[in-house]
């Protein structure tokens, strides 16, 4: 038996190869100098709410370990909160691995899982997992395209043959935007909000054509709560340079890829997975910009974890096929 995990920024996914289901929990981490350490979901709902004696902690940042006694913590807890005693971290791990980490951020990752307890770690492309959790066919000598919308990170890649041809990664998510668009509200309307209201504000813009929206936050100026009016444009101007950036990767990418490939894509078009794929707004706005085929796969937040899962599964959850395996690692 053996376990998968896709450590991203705002989410840990684990699962085992063997089990069809996979628990999906925050990564973060709150603590405390004296006092119990909370992980997880239940961390998550104590962001924005907690004294100044409590720290947050993100772990994990665009893909590499920021904070490794944290990510330590965070994987011992999910795996005895959601595994049987006497397997967790002591099967053999494979992991998701971001595109174009340096050998320093990959060595971090595989330090982490160690320290958790892992006693051999592995790596896997999470574009190849990501890939094949989609349902793309990389087997064939044939192109496929697919965008990771993160929450921390942005990548793309154009497969072939199980293998990743050409890559691009931004170190810039759906969270980041998050926190751009929080920052305008406070310069440019001395309003205080939270980041929870801004993704509700976020999730309504393909199918609310209001001009303003209603948040309630800190009036700055004031200190006191209060109710402020703002513009749409305050939403949508950091969303647009995004997508502008992700065109730009996807043409980087495609301008390195041998020409054969490009037909395929213009013929297959292009997958986006990752939770900004469940975006009405981002796909309507990236098929507006390029002359391909854009579409979500099914439940895309989760394809990174099937594609592990069923990798792990054909390997027989061991690491008897190493050539398998290293046909799939990424190269720093």
């Amino acid at each position: 038996m053996s376990m998968v995990i896709d450590f991203g920024t705002s989410r840990l996914r684990m699962s085992t190869a063997q089990t069809p289901d996979f628990i999906s929990e925050a990564s973060v981490v709150a603590r405390r100098e004296e006092g119990p350490i909370v992980a997880g979901d239940e961390a998550l709902r104590m962001v924005g709410r907690t004294p100044k004696s409590v720290e947050i902690v993100w772990p994990v940042v665009a893909g590499a370990v920021r904070e490794s006694e944290a990510a330590v913590i965070l994987l011992q807890r999910m795996v005895s909160q959601h595994f049987p005693r006497g397997l967790g971290l002591r099967m053999p791990i494979t992991m998701a691995l971001p595109a174009n980490l340096t050998s320093v951020e990959r060595r971090g990752l595989e330090e982490v899982a160690h320290q958790a307890g892992a006693k051999q770690v592995q790596f896997i492309d999470s574009l190849v997992a990501a890939a094949i959790g989609a349902g793309l066919a990389v087997d064939t000598p044939q192109g496929a395209m697919v965008v990771d919308l993160g929450a921390g990170t942005t990548e793309v890649g154009l497969l072939s043959m199980r293998g990743v041809v050409s890559s691009q990664r931004l170190a810039r998510g759906m969270s980041e935007i998050d926190v751009e668009v929080v920052e305008t509200i406070r310069r440019d309307y001395g309003f205080l909000v939270g980041l929870q209201a801004v993704q509700q504000v976020k999730h309504q813009l393909a199918d609310d054509e209001t001009k303003t929206f209603e948040l309630v936050g800190r009036n700055l100026a004031t200190g006191l709560p209060g109710k402020v009016e703002v513009k749409r444009e305050a939403f949508e101007s950091p969303l647009a340079a995004y997508y502008t950036q992700i065109v730009d990767l996807i043409r980087t990418t495609i301008e390195s890829c041998p020409p054969e490939l490009v037909g395929d894509i213009m013929d297959k078009g292009v997958v986006l997975v990752g939770g900004g794929a469940n975006s009405v707004v981002i796909q309507k706005a990236l098929q507006s910009r390029i002359e391909v085929p854009i579409s979500a796969a099914d439940d895309p937040d989760h394809a990174v974890i099937r594609g592990l899962k069923q990798l792990s599964k054909q390997q027989g959850g061991t690491y008897g096929l190493k050539e398998k395996a290293r046909s799939l690692l990424r190269t720093s």
